[in-house]
């Protein structure tokens, strides 16, 4: 049976700054802060969840564009401080946390955390069970939830950093699930609304626009044209709701490329690029791969051959550490 959980401890006579460099290598660049350097992790995989609780000091994590685009990761995760000193957020907005905080971070856009004497717990999340009841969780990509907010999502997560070595699958299956409900009910409280200055009026009609588009990716024939007429809106008013990201084109192409990404990551996928390429809504192969390539730094052929690789050698890199190309896998597992 695979190992399903670790202990890193900086206390022990392995335990270097490099070989906590290597743990996390398979999926973040770990740099000093020029603070003391410690670190206790201890992690546990429980089906399509991954739990940490951390003490780390002295350290930065950073995960840029090209990251992103390389390691092919796809999940969500979630971190709540318990105490110490915590910087985290989307690259070049990040803030310093309170004890009690809970920040959420999408994993196929750019961050950047920063521990000095932090002791915190993470929960990393299949992206689908986020989804399922958070339809626009990566527009929440560095977003904080005050304390006030992620009372009950703070104290399921620390109870479960404590039990995660004893949990059952089943119970493993019903917490996970239970934890995406909360962050839901959490970032739909008036509270975290405010905290992240939403419209309400805007952010539903972007929350409609957003759930027909996904419900109609596989349909080449979607365009904004067909977003505003599906959903009564003018034109200038959907493209005002997509003018930060890009607009509404961009917003359809990028979601058809993630899912794309998604599936070409699968095991389980056994349809050709080819296939694809078509069942995704596009209508060009050479449009695709080029579009893929631009996105995330090969096309899709080769992308698919990169993550069987990773799957077989547990990652790309030569790791010093065994339990950090295992780190990896499960990580690459949650897509």
């Amino acid at each position: 049976m695979a190992i399903q959980s670790f202990i890193f401890d900086s206390s022990e006579e392995d335990g270097t700054f490099e070989g906590y460099r290597s743990l996390y290598a398979g999926g973040s660049d770990v740099s000093a802060t020029g603070e003391r350097f410690r670190a206790r992790v201890d992690a546990h995989r429980l089906g399509r969840m991954i739990v940490f609780d951390r003490r780390l000091g002295g350290v930065m994590h950073s995960r840029d564009g090209g990251r992103v685009r390389r390691d092919g990761f796809d999940h969500f995760t979630i971190q709540l401080l318990r105490s110490g000193r915590f910087h985290g957020g989307s690259l070049g907005s990040e803030r310093l946390l309170d004890p009690g905080e809970v920040i959420l971070f999408d994993m196929t856009c750019p961050q950047r955390t920063r521990a000095d004497g932090a002791h915190f717990v993470t929960v990393s999340l299949a992206r689908d069970l986020i989804e399922a009841v958070l339809p626009d969780a990566r527009r929440l990509h560095g977003e904080i939830l005050p304390a006030a907010a992620a009372g009950l999502l703070a104290d399921l997560m620390e109870s479960l950093a404590r039990r995660a070595g004893s949990l059952s699958p089943e119970t493993a299956g019903r917490t996970s699930r239970a934890l995406a409900e909360l962050l839901a009910g959490a970032f739909g409280a008036p509270d975290a609304l405010a905290e992240c200055a939403h419209d309400a009026a805007a952010d539903l009609r972007r929350q409609r626009a957003e759930t027909y588009i996904e419900a109609h990716l596989h349909d080449p024939r979607l365009d904004p044209e067909r977003v505003a007429d599906a959903l009564a809106l003018s034109r200038t008013t959907l493209y005002g709701l997509f003018a930060q990201s890009g607009g509404v084109a961009r917003h359809i192409l990028t979601r058809r490329l993630e899912r794309l990404r998604s599936a070409l990551g699968r095991p389980s996928e056994t349809r050709s690029v080819t296939t694809l390429t078509y069942d995704h809504g596009f209508t060009s192969e050479s449009h695709c791969s080029r579009a893929f390539r631009a996105a995330f730094g090969m096309p899709p052929g080769r992308y698919r051959s990169e993550m069987e690789r990773l799957r077989v050698t547990g990652t790309g890199s030569a790791l010093a550490s065994e339990t950090g190309a295992m780190l990896a896998a499960w990580s690459r597992a949650l897509a």
